[in-house]
């Protein structure tokens, strides 16, 4: 089961601000994630929100799932100490 992969317009942005290496591989991570059969086991779930944390090196990703499309929407893309300060 494949997931669609959606990103916002403000993940679009910062992923352009970061290093290319690092926006490849959060690219390349996400992807991965969009194969798995149960992406959703994969990340961690946010204390009191619908939204999920996915892990890539110092950086996190922020993701909402939609089943009913099958949909993974990555909303922001930030360094670990910045990333949680805006939901």
């Amino acid at each position: 089961m494949r997931y669609s992969l959606i990103y916002s317009k403000r993940a679009q942005h910062k992923l352009k601000r970061l290093p290319e290496e690092a926006a490849a591989r959060i690219i390349g991570a996400l992807e991965l994630l969009a194969e798995e059969e149960s992406p959703h086991l994969q990340v961690k779930r946010l204390t009191n929100s619908p939204l999920f944390s996915l892990r890539v090196g110092v950086y996190r990703v922020i993701l909402a799932f939609e089943h009913q499309q099958l949909v993974i929407m990555a909303v922001d893309p930030d360094h670990r100490r910045n990333v949680y300060n805006n939901l």
